[in-house]
């Protein structure tokens, strides 16, 4: 008897249906003064999920949740819902960072293949041989095992000795409690928090 009841809890949380409901916001900066000794391979390309929903315009999305769109998701937080923001004010005081990207949005995080991806998009409009292109786009996959986890993949156009060219920010984490995580290049950042 207890076993079945075991089952059937576990199953009820599996369902995709029943996915955890959280806050997310999300901070991406560029560093004005980047410091580094890396070679960058110049070669790379943004790659990053297409299907994907985008943060103030979640309709326009085929992939995403009917029910989840009903309740609000992937609509703007109001500043007074977001806390942030003041850390990018006083990391712009120093004169080394500038806000490419903040948001901060409800949604449901489930299982990896029953969550879509948010995409991002942030920065100055830059002209290029490739025509005009965002100086920072991506998504972010938010999927819920035991724990919430992120997998980015961010794509930064940046220039060095006169040549353009993209970074990723793209290892995935881990994200328990309601800390902010720090993503770091050394061309750009992020902040996560998650919280329920």
């Amino acid at each position: 008897m207890r076993r079945a009841l075991l089952l059937m809890i576990l199953a009820f949380l599996a369902n995709p249906a029943f996915a955890g409901w959280y806050k997310v916001e999300v901070l991406v900066f560029a560093r004005n003064h980047p410091v580094s000794e890396e070679i960058w391979n110049t070669a790379l390309q943004p790659r990053y999920a297409s299907q994907s929903v985008t943060i103030g315009a979640p309709e326009q999305s085929e992939y995403v949740n009917a029910s989840d769109l009903s309740r609000g998701a992937w609509q703007p937080l109001s500043e007074e819902e977001t806390s942030l923001q003041y850390m990018m004010e006083r990391m712009a005081s120093t004169g080394d960072y500038r806000e490419l990207y903040h948001a901060g949005w409800r949604q449901s995080i489930g299982n990896k293949a029953d969550t879509t991806p948010v995409y991002l998009r942030g920065g100055r409009t830059l002209s290029t041989e490739d025509g005009d292109v965002p100086e920072f786009e991506g998504t972010l996959h938010f999927s819920e095992s035991r724990f919430v986890h992120v997998s980015p993949r961010l794509w930064f156009n940046t220039e060095s000795s006169g040549e353009r060219f993209y970074v990723d920010i793209s290892e995935g984490r881990r994200l328990t409690g309601s800390d902010v995580y720090y993503f770091d290049h050394p061309m750009f950042g992020m902040l996560v928090r998650v919280t329920r």
